[in-house]
C-alpha cells in the first residue's frame, strides 16, 4: 500500500532535482525556479481529473473516450461566452457550462453508447471520435451563433471573484491556483467516497469488474453506465473551467490532442483502473514537463517525454493491459470484402460487368481534368493523395489489425523529407526525392512498430496519437526537417513538365493505380493471409508457425512507405510547407476517420472516404466540416459498419444474385443467411437446387 505513495514522492523528488541541477553539472538550459514545481502540481491536478474521467470510463465500457476532453471544452466555451459576451456572474455561467456537459455527457451514453452496447470494443470506441468531432462544431460554433454570426479566436482569462494574489519561487499565483488546490482534492476524495459507501457506486465497481456477472445479481448496467458517463462529463467541465483562468481560453478552437495524450498517459500508469495511482500519476507528469520546458524554454520536448512515458508504461505493464484488451478488442468491426464466387466468376455478364466498371471508371478518371478547372484539377489530385493514405491504413488497420491514430505524421515524415531532397538537389529528380521520403517514413513507421510487437489493439492506437503529437510539436521542428524554399515541380523523364495541375493529376493517379496494385499484390499473397490470421487470432497463429515479429513489421513498412510517398506528392502538390501546423494530430484523426467512413477492409473504401471527406472539406466551411465528418461516422457505423464500401458491394452481391437466381444456380457465399434445413420456396424448383459446377 505503501509503495505508490512511495513512487510519487521519489518521482517528485527527482523532479526537482534535476530541475534545481542538484548532484552535478545541470543537465537543462537554465535552473528551474521553485514556483513552477508548484505549478506542475496545480496543472497536473487538472489534468488528474481528465484521466480519472477517462478511467472510469473504460472501467464501465471498455473504450477510450476520445470525446473526453471535448466535453470539457464544450462547458468551458459555453461559460466563457456567457460571461464575457453577455456579462453573467461568474457563479451562474459556470453552473451553466458544468450543467450543460453533463446533460450532454448522459445524452451521448443514453443515444450513442448504448446503440453501440453489442458492438465490437473498436467500433465503439471509434464512435466516441464521431462525438468528439460533433462536439468540436458545437464548440467553433457558440460563439458564433451567440455574437451575431461573428466568430471571435482571441484568447481570453475567465474572470472569476476573487482577486488574491501571491508570489512564490518566481512564479505570480492568485486566487484561482489555490481554487485548484482546494478544489481537485476535494473532488477526487468526493468520488472515492461515492464508489465505496453509496449503491450506485458499489454497482459501478461490480461492473467495472464484470459486467455479465454483475447483470445477473440484479446491477442495471445501463443506469450504472449513464451514472459513470455523467461523472466523467461532469469531471471534464470542472477541469477544463478550473482550467481557464488559470492558463486562459480560446475562443473559437476546439479542444486539442495535447491535453488528451496527458491524460492518456496517467490513464495508462493507473493501468487503466487504479484511479488514486492515475491522479498522482497526472500530477508527476505535467509537473515533469513543466519542469522540463522551463528548463529548455521549449514545449516540444514535453510531448517527446509524454510519448515515451505512454510507450514505457505499456510496455511495463503490457501483461495486464493485455488481458483488459482481450475482453474490449474485437476485429468483427473490419468486414472482409468477399471475392466474386467461383461458380460465378467466369460467366459471361459477370466478366462483362466486372471489366465494364473498370473500363468506365478508368476511363472516367484519365478523362476528368479534361472537364475540370484548374481549382477543382487540384482538388481531385489531393482526393488521389487521401486515398493513398486510406490503403496505407487499409493495409495497417484494417488487415494488419493495428491501429493507427498517427498515420498523418507518417504523412509529414515523408513530405518534408521528400521537400528536403527537392529543394537539396539540382536539377532535382522527382522520383529520387519521392523515394527517399518514402523509405524514411517506411523506417520510422518501423521505430513505431517495434511496441506494437508488444501493444494491441486501442493501447496501440493511444502510443500512435501521442507519436502524432510529438511529431507536430516537436520532431518536425528541427532543422533538418524545416522547409523554407519553394518546392519546384520538376521535369520527369525530361519532356513531361508536371508543373502544370492537369499534369500533375495524371501523376497522382498513376500513383494511386500503383498503391492499388501494390494492396491488391499484398492482399493476395501469402503475406496477406498471414496479416489476417495474426489479426483474427495470433495466439494461434503463432502455434502453426507464423513468424508474427515479420509480419507486423511488414505491415508498418509497406503502410509507412505508402503514406510516406502519397507525403511526397502532397509536398510537391502544395510546393510550400512551412510550419509544423500542415501535421496536426486532429487530421491524424481525420485519416482515421475516412477510412472508417469509407470501409476499412477494402480499398475501394479508402478511395470512397476520401472523396467523402476531401468533398466536404471543398464544399463546406471548416466549423460544418467537423459536424459532418461525426455524423458520416455515427450514421455509418450504427446502419453500414463496413462503410461506403459495404453499400457498393452489397449492390455487387445483389447483382450475383440475380446472375444466380436467372442461371439457377445456387451460391452458398450468396445465401450464407438462410437458414439451415429452410425449406425451397413454391416459386424455387428443382434446378434452383442443383449445385453448381466449378
Amino acid at each position: 500500500m505503501l509503495a505508490a505513495p512511495a513512487v510519487f514522492v521519489a518521482g517528485f523528488a527527482s523532479c526537482v532535482l534535476v530541475g534545481k541541477g542538484v548532484g552535478g553539472s545541470h543537465p537543462l538550459a537554465a535552473v528551474v525556479p521553485s514556483g513552477i514545481f508548484l505549478q506542475g502540481v496545480i496543472l497536473g491536478m487538472l489534468n488528474g481529473l481528465l484521466a480519472v474521467g477517462l478511467v472510469l470510463i473504460y472501467r464501465t465500457n471498455r473504450i477510450i473516450n476520445f470525446a473526453q476532453g471535448e466535453l470539457g471544452a464544450f462547458a468551458a466555451t459555453l461559460a466563457e461566452e456567457l460571461h464575457v459576451r453577455f456579462k453573467w456572474p461568474f457563479v451562474p455561467a459556470v453552473l451553466v457550462g458544468i450543467v450543460a456537459a453533463v446533460v450532454t455527457s448522459g445524452l451521448v451514453e443514453f443515444a450513442i453508447i448504448r446503440r453501440f452496447s453489442k458492438a465490437p470494443r473498436l467500433i465503439l470506441t471509434v464512435a466516441t471520435i464521431g462525438v468528439a468531432q460533433i462536439l468540436g462544431f458545437v464548440e467553433l460554433g457558440i460563439p458564433a451563433w451567440l455574437n451575431t454570426g461573428q466568430n471571435r479566436t482571441f484568447i481570453t482569462r475567465l474572470k472569476t471573484p476573487f482577486t488574491f494574489r501571491f508570489d512564490y519561487g518566481g512564479v505570480r499565483f492568485t486566487a484561482d491556483h489555490l481554487l485548484v488546490l482546494v478544489a481537485t482534492p476535494l473532488i477526487i476524495l468526493g468520488l472515492l467516497w461515492f464508489l465505496r459507501a453509496t449503491g450506485y457506486g458499489l454497482a459501478a465497481r461490480a461492473t467495472a469488474e464484470n459486467s455479465d456477472r454483475a447483470r445477473l445479481l440484479g446491477v442495471r448496467v445501463k443506469r450504472v453506465s449513464l451514472i459513470v458517463w455523467v461523472i466523467a462529463g461532469l469531471l471534464s467541465a470542472v477541469a477544463a473551467i478550473l482550467e481557464a483562468p488559470v492558463v486562459g481560453f480560446q475562443f473559437g478552437a476546439i479542444g486539442g490532442f495535447t491535453l488528451l495524450t496527458r491524460a492518456l498517459a496517467a490513464a495508462v500508469i493507473g493501468r487503466m483502473e487504479n484511479l488514486v495511482v492515475t491522479f498522482g500519476a497526472a500530477i508527476l507528469i505535467t509537473t515533469a514537463e513543466q519542469t522540463l520546458f522551463a528548463g529548455t524554454g521549449k514545449s516540444g520536448p514535453t510531448d517527446g517525454f509524454t510519448l515515451a512515458v505512454i510507450v514505457v508504461a505499456l510496455l511495463i505493464q503490457r501483461r495486464r493491459l493485455g488481458r483488459l484488451e482481450a475482453t474490449s478488442s474485437s476485429w468483427q468491426a473490419v468486414q472482409e470484402v468477399r471475392p466474386v464466387p467461383v461458380e460465378l466468376r467466369s460467366l459471361p455478364e459477370v466478366r462483362l460487368a466486372r471489366y465494364g466498371f473498370a473500363v468506365v471508371g478508368g476511363g472516367a478518371l484519365a478523362l476528368l481534368p479534361f472537364f475540370l478547372s484548374p481549382r477543382n484539377t487540384s482538388l481531385a489530385s489531393v482526393i488521389m493523395i487521401y486515398a493513398i493514405i486510406g490503403i496505407s491504413l487499409v493495409i495497417l488497420t484494417g488487415w494488419a489489425g493495428n491501429v493507427s491514430l498517427g498515420q498523418w505524421a507518417i504523412v509529414g515524415v515523408g513530405a518534408l523529407v521528400t521537400g528536403r531532397l527537392a529543394t537539396m538537389t539540382n536539377p532535382q529528380d522527382f522520383f529520387v526525392a519521392l523515394l527517399g521520403g518514402g523509405l524514411c517514413g517506411a523506417a520510422v513507421a518501423l521505430v513505431i512498430g517495434l511496441p506494437a510487437l508488444r501493444i494491441r489493439g486501442l493501447f496501440l492506437g493511444v502510443t500512435t496519437l501521442a507519436f502524432a503529437v510529438a511529431a507536430g510539436q516537436w520532431l518536425f521542428t528541427f532543422n533538418i526537417l524545416t522547409l523554407n524554399d519553394t518546392i519546384q515541380r520538376p521535369v520527369i523523364f525530361g519532356i513531361f513538365n508536371i508543373d502544370r495541375e492537369k499534369r500533375y493529376y495524371f501523376v497522382c493517379l498513376v500513383a494511386l493505380v500503383l498503391a492499388l496494385a501494390v494492396g491488391r499484390n499484398l492482399r493476395r499473397a501469402r503475406i496477406g493471409r498471414v496479416l489476417i490470421a495474426v489479426r483474427d487470432n495470433e495466439n494461434q497463429a503463432r502455434a502453426v508457425g507464423v513468424k508474427i515479429t515479420r509480419a507486423k513489421l511488414s505491415a508498418f513498412a509497406v503502410s509507412g512507405f505508402l503514406a510516406a510517398v502519397a507525403g511526397g506528392l502532397y509536398a510537391y502538390h502544395e510546393q510550400a510547407i512551412r510550419g509544423a501546423d500542415r501535421f496536426r494530430p486532429e487530421t491524424s484523426i481525420l485519416m482515421f476517420s475516412m477510412v472508417v467512413i469509407g470501409g476499412m477492409g477494402s480499398m475501394s473504401g479508402a478511395l470512397l472516404g476520401a472523396i467523402y471527406v476531401r468533398g466536404i472539406q471543398y464544399f463546406l466551411p471548416a466549423q460544418f466540416q467537423l459536424l459532418v465528418t461525426g455524423i458520416g461516422v455515427l450514421i455509418l457505423l450504427l446502419f453500414f459498419p463496413g462503410g461506403l464500401g459495404q453499400i457498393l458491394y452489397t449492390l455487387r452481391d445483389n447483382y450475383l444474385r440475380w446472375v444466380a437466381a436467372r442461371r439457377g444456380l445456387v451460391v452458398p457465399s450468396l445465401v450464407a443467411d438462410k437458414r439451415v434445413g429452410e425449406p425451397p420456396s413454391e416459386k424455387e424448383g428443382p434446378s434452383s437446387r442443383k449445385s453448381s459446377r466449378r
